[in-house]
């Protein structure tokens, strides 16, 4: 993590669920100055334990989610302010990117956008293939330059007098941003949880001077935003978590114990994942 408050708040949050994690409860702790250990403790009974903190999370993953929000943080930032749906046929649009809209082209997509709609609503009643009631996709943008640069597709939701929700007319709610982006698989997480593991397993050779124990803590918050899923309708943490303890087994280097906490806001977790 590398910031000592985080690192702090992380290890508190741990204790509260797992307050005897080394056996006896905390006397007290603080930011460690023997490396590698991250958070020096005291317990009651006098032994001294070291914990070293790290994040289970997928940095490939991380990169990508990050680059996706800066894709849609852009187009927000291009079309705002966001125009009202003032068209007599179209419903909803769902902007498919390519990549970031830079600063320097954000007017002009804009106005692009706002004659995009403008024409295809004026097209609407002439155009047979614009009427279906499942609406379409448009990926033909050789009449707007601007929007060919930044987007792959938009899809489109008709209005449908028969069907209230379809009538948006006068919101702003009406255009969605998907950015494009990668689809990756539940067990992607047990991967990244069992790499992260052996990156400081493979890491350390020894103790901390003056400790009687060593503690790995892999802490699991920022991977709820950017990876793809650890929890699905068929498993939970607790499975990822016992996947990933069976196959490093118990080649753990100098860690008497290796824990894993789940920081998610009102479902926050704590296992022990070895031994």
């Amino acid at each position: 993590m590398g910031n000592p408050a985080e690192e702090r708040q992380v290890f508190d949050e741990f204790v509260k669920l797992l307050p005897d994690f080394a056996g006896a409860p905390v006397e007290s702790r603080d930011s460690s100055k023997q490396e590698p250990a991250d958070i020096e403790c005291v317990l009651v009974d006098g032994r001294k334990v070291g914990v070293q903190l790290t994040s289970w999370i997928d940095g490939d993953q991380m990169s990508e989610g990050k680059r996706i929000e800066n894709i849609e943080k852009s187009l927000l930032a291009a079309l705002d302010p966001l125009p009202k749906n003032e068209t007599e046929h179209l419903s909803m649009l769902w902007l498919y990117s390519k990549w970031r809209v830079k600063a320097a082209d954000g007017q002009a997509f804009r106005a692009q956008f706002l004659q995009f709609i403008a024409d295809l609503d004026k097209r609407w009643e002439r155009e047979a293939d614009l009427q279906s009631p499942q609406g379409f996709q448009v990926s033909d943008f050789s009449a707007y330059p601007i929007l060919a640069k930044y987007l792959d597709a938009v899809e489109v939701q008709p209005q449908r007098p028969a069907v209230p929700a379809t009538m948006t007319k006068g919101s702003t709610g009406w255009i969605t941003i998907e950015p494009t982006g990668t689809q990756y698989s539940p067990d992607e997480m047990v991967d990244a949880l069992c790499e992260c593991a052996q990156a400081k397993i493979n890491k350390y050779p020894a103790k901390p001077p003056g400790m009687d124990e060593f503690h790995l803590l892999l802490h699991y918050d920022k991977a709820f935003f950017y990876n793809s899923p650890a929890v699905t309708v068929f498993s939970g943490y607790d499975e990822a978590v016992r996947a990933a303890s069976a196959r490093i087994g118990t080649a753990v280097g100098m860690f008497d114990k290796i824990f894993v906490f789940i920081g998610v806001a009102n479902g926050e977790k704590a296992f022990q994942m070895y031994p």
